[in-house]
């Protein structure tokens, strides 16, 4: 009987089973209970729960007028430790979207939250920030870009990577234009410190 216990927990633990509380919940159809339980978990501090949930909402699993907005969850996993969180709040302060405001502040923070742990789009989309001119050092914005495309040559044949690599908005060019040489080896010694 021992044995057979045994077997059925390891079984059961090599079968997958969640690791988030609401995970079962999900996957079985009841989104509302997997809610209910990733907000719990977010709560008490789980900054996977958090993003779990966050990712519901923007996907219209749940309502936002019950569980809050996706960005709201969102950053709350990035003040939690989830860097695709921090990515995603980024981009819901950078275009007002996933209901946040719009507060390119907000979404700088967001986005070196999650470049700092060597997140490539949010490395892209902080030097686009300064690219942009919402802030003023483009020390700082060629730095985050270059280090966004020396992580995109470990993956070149995907399409991100390939498009990050590409720069086609060019603001890496545009960076470089109003540069001066000494600002761009700045930059670049920056850049190698920073992998």
């Amino acid at each position: 009987m021992r044995v057979l216990l045994l077997v059925l927990v390891v079984a059961t633990l090599l079968s997958g089973c969640s690791t988030t509380p609401g995970d079962a919940a999900r996957g079985s159809g009841h989104p509302e209970q997997a809610a209910e339980l990733y907000r719990k978990g977010a709560e008490q501090g789980d900054p996977v729960a958090a993003f779990k949930l966050a990712s519901m909402v923007e996907g219209g699993k749940v309502a936002a007028a019950q569980y809050g907005s996706a960005g709201s969850w969102y950053n709350k996993a990035c003040l939690l430790g989830d860097t695709v969180g921090c990515h995603n709040a980024g981009v819901g302060y950078e275009y007002g979207n996933l209901g946040l405001e719009k507060d390119y502040e907000k979404a700088r923070t967001s986005y070196q939250r999650a470049a700092e742990r060597g997140y490539m789009q949010s490395q892209y989309n902080l030097g686009s920030l300064y690219s942009n001119l919402y802030f003023t050092n483009d020390v700082e914005g060629l730095r985050w870009l270059l280090a966004s495309q020396a992580k995109a040559q470990e993956c070149s044949s995907k399409p991100l990577c390939k498009w990050i690599l590409e720069d086609p908005p060019g603001h890496i060019e545009v960076l470089r234009a109003r540069m001066s040489p000494e600002q761009v080896r700045e930059a670049e010694s920056r850049t190698v410190q920073a992998k």
